[in-house]
């Protein structure tokens, strides 16, 4: 028991840290923290107020118009992410085998086809897009001339983030559409962060990532379906495979070209080998029969059984110790840091632009929905359409576990 608990503290002790600091720090500043429905903690400051307006003043009609294409912007996405979360559910339903497009990305996780998010990044992540979308939202307002009360940190429960508070009374003043480019700008300005993330992740550290590594083969994390070829071979998972009949491959298209040149029946040797977990260290090479089976989607064509394929690389030996090895974790972490960012600020300015309450989205529909048929009838459209959308969500996020815990098949 004593030895669980040390290696759970040893395993998670940046997160342990982490909040023991955030609970220092909320009981250092306890007096000037809001404390709403227990789990909220507010911490209000006037943090990036004067770069707002400084900002505003300067390229005022610039940031109107981004505002303006801000909430068209909104509304498509707004259709969008209703559409697909609508589509996800009816898959879910009529195909037992397939997979939620809905996920809690949560550090430590493993996501399917995404991998574990590490603390540290997801944790920088989360707080820089929250800055980018209350910075969004406090731009534009100021833009139109709505005042900005405070800026601040947010903490609901174990997840931080920032707000910022405008004054509700100007808001109420403004025009619908100055309304919609005022929320909109949020979910907009988390998009223009994610599409700046893979520019950078494509056309920056990738490269300079892709020349510290060499090609050593490729892996797969999981057998399709049961007792396929290479399970049958005793060829264990993220086995790195490097080689077809004595021909060395160092990537899973120079593999398949050599595959396709065999049949269903034919037996090939593979040989294959393990990774340290830092790719730095191969480990016994050994080679693997397999027996070809037929492909379900065209039997004339030969099948291994495997899935989630990925190349394997290798840090060369150059960036291996020293200064080199140095800058090849910075660019190895910004290139996690690149791809998760743009994977948690899509999703969230997506789900932001959701029809739900409290988020932008449902403002914007309640908005619309009360021009549209009167402030009486338009929330009373607005809540069933909320409430049915929340409950598609929360059910595409808990059917997945109901069918793994109970083995339910709709």
């Amino acid at each position: 028991m004593v030895e669980a608990v040390i290696d759970f503290i040893l395993r998670y002790k940046a997160i342990i840290l982490f909040y023991l600091a955030i609970l220092i720090f909320v009981y250092l500043h306890k007096t000037k923290i809001d404390f709403q429905a227990k789990i909220i903690m507010l911490y209000r400051t006037s943090f990036g107020i004067k770069a707002m307006k400084w900002a505003s003043k300067r390229y005022g009609e610039w940031i109107k118009l981004v505002g303006y294409v801000a909430a068209g912007v909104g509304f498509i996405g707004m259709i969008f992410i209703t559409y697909t979360l609508i589509q996800n559910l009816i898959k879910l339903l009529i195909e037992p085998a397939a997979q939620s497009g809905v996920a809690l990305i949560l550090p430590g996780v493993n996501i399917p086809g995404l991998g574990v998010l590490p603390f540290w990044h997801w944790l920088i992540s989360i707080f820089v897009i929250a800055l980018i979308h209350e910075f969004g939202h406090g731009i534009v307002a100021k833009a139109h001339g709505v005042k900005i009360h405070n800026t601040g940190f947010v903490l609901i429960g174990p997840i931080i983030g920032a707000f910022v508070e405008p004054d509700e009374k100007q808001m109420a003043k403004q025009s619908d559409i100055v309304n919609y480019s005022i929320l909109g700008a949020g979910p907009f300005a988390n998009v223009l962060l994610a599409g700046l993330a893979i520019l950078l992740l494509s056309f920056v550290f990738n490269p300079i990532h892709a020349g510290m590594l060499e090609e050593t083969g490729f892996t797969f994390e999981t057998y399709a379906g049961e007792l396929m070829p290479t399970e049958i071979a005793g060829i264990p998972l993220k086995t790195t495979i490097n080689s077809i009949n004595g021909e060395t491959t160092t990537t899973f298209q120079d593999f398949a070209s050599v595959l396709q040149c065999e049949g269903p029946g034919d037996t090939i040797t593979v040989t294959g080998f393990a990774t340290s977990e830092d790719n730095t260290e191969l480990g016994e090479t050994q080679d693997y029969n397999i027996t070809l089976t037929n492909n379900p989607d065209d039997v004339s064509r030969p099948f291994l059984g495997i899935s989630t394929i990925s190349n394997d690389f290798q840090i060369k030996e150059a960036y291996q110790t020293g200064l080199k090895r140095a800058w090849y974790e910075v660019i190895n972490w910004l290139v996690e840091f690149s791809r998760w960012t743009f994977i948690l600020s899509l999703g969230i300015g997506l789900f932001n632009l959701l029809p739900l309450p409290i988020v932008d989205g449902g403002k914007m529909a309640q908005i619309f929905l009360r021009k549209l048929k009167g402030k009486v009838k338009g929330d009373h459209i607005y809540s069933k359409i909320s409430v049915l959308l929340l409950f598609i969500l929360l059910f595409s996020l808990l059917l997945p576990l109901i069918k793994k815990l109970f083995g339910f098949i709709f």
